[in-house]
């Protein structure tokens, strides 16, 4: 099997033994719901600026790099992102490969009030209950992941009042992901079945989702300094995800601020 294949399986064994019964889930998103509003307005707000918004991700570890920053508070973690000028705040919340947990989203969701994706491998409709119960505003939906039950997801994530953002890696996922009724589309760089990044290619989806499908994009994975959301900019990108390089910056909001400012390319 792939990497990505093994963290899926893991993931499905993990997910209903960590977790209470859905029935416990929904009771405790629907109260969330009932306090706060539908929140995906608040992502779409970074339509509207005129630079490329740096979305921050809290991430203790990864497949390809191991652990990160293993003891990171997320909290902290999440404030300096803020402090630095980051649109929003990405938290992974998978324990096992990516050293997350809900806990980490929540703890975040408290400390900033910025936009807030849950990062995952979802493989359960008990995973975006848990999303929306620990204040997330959107969720990242992987088409290599869900396939063709990711309508199935998406349509649960408007009626939780999570933003579904949908994650593609090739031209085919993007022509799937067009089919859908989403507005936001991460386009990632990395091969999670083999873990190389070919920024090349993602460009060229990035150009693709933005001028031929007008969906608001999101570069992810393989951003690291200025130049490569530059670089996003140029291909049409609305925001970039920017993770391991922030995690492992000795100042975060030092490394943020670097990235911000660049201005996004006209599409007329």
């Amino acid at each position: 099997m792939s990497i990505l294949d093994t963290i899926v399986e893991h993931r499905k064994a993990r997910v209903r033994a960590q977790f209470s019964s859905l029935n416990d889930m929904e009771r405790m998103a629907l109260l969330r719901c009932g306090r706060e509003p539908r929140p995906r307005e608040d992502l779409m707000l970074l339509r509207d600026r005129d630079d490329v918004g740096v979305v921050a991700e809290v991430k203790k570890a990864s497949p390809s790099e191991g652990p990160i920053a293993p003891q990171c508070s997320a909290a902290a973690q999440a404030r300096m992102y803020a402090a630095g000028g980051a649109a929003a705040v990405s938290v992974l919340t998978e324990p096992e490969y990516f050293g997350g947990s809900f806990a980490d989203l929540s703890d975040a969701v408290d400390a900033v009030h910025l936009p807030m994706l849950c990062k995952d491998v979802v493989v359960d409709p008990i995973q975006l209950y848990m999303a929306r119960a620990s204040g997330a505003d959107a969720v990242l939906l992987m088409i290599s992941v869900l396939g063709v039950r990711t309508r199935e997801y998406v349509d649960l994530a408007w009626e939780l009042g999570l933003g579904p953002i949908v994650e593609v890696a090739d031209l085919d996922e993007l022509d799937q992901a067009c089919t859908l009724e989403v507005e936001v589309v991460a386009v990632n760089a990395r091969d999670l079945h083999t873990l190389e990044v070919d920024r090349a290619s993602q460009l060229e989806l990035v150009s693709e989702a933005a001028y031929c499908c007008e969906l608001f994009v999101i570069a992810a994975s393989g951003i690291r300094v200025r130049a490569d959301v530059e670089a996003a900019a140029d291909a049409g990108a609305d925001a970039v995800l920017v993770g391991t390089s922030l995690m492992r910056a000795p100042v975060p909001e030092e490394a943020v601020r670097k990235l911000t400012g660049v201005r996004k390319r006209s599409r007329r």
